[in-house]
């Protein structure tokens, strides 16, 4: 298992935004490849509903929930955009908890700290 102060970079700082389908952010896999197979995401301690969480990648676009059936290899170099549907986020910090269960290192866990743009 990464530890999350290594996880932590996948985050890109500042990219939080309350997007025209809701509150998003982007994560970039500068680490190692991946394929996640599950993702929870949590707001200021509050779930976020596997059906209002999508991934934008550059071959389409997933909800939380399709992961589990076919899974998203989330390549070195790759950017992808989280958008958490009908989710509108205040001016001023956000705590954001991600939790990615990938087949190959496991479950991963970090949180990040981001203001809206």
């Amino acid at each position: 298992m990464l530890p999350p102060s290594v996880l932590r970079q996948l985050y890109v700082q500042g990219s939080l935004k309350n997007g025209p389908d809701g509150a998003e952010f982007k994560l970039k896999n500068m680490l190692a490849p991946a394929t996640i197979t599950d993702l929870k995401i949590s707001v200021d301690g509050s779930a976020v509903p596997k059906d209002k969480i999508e991934v934008v990648t550059s071959s389409g676009r997933y909800l939380a929930a399709q992961l589990e059936q076919q899974g998203y290899k989330f390549a070195v170099r790759d950017e992808v955009t989280v958008i958490l549907k009908g989710l509108s986020l205040s001016s001023g910090p956000h705590r954001i908890d991600i939790t990615a269960r990938t087949r190959e290192w496991g479950e991963l866990h970090f949180d990040v700290t981001d203001v809206p743009r």
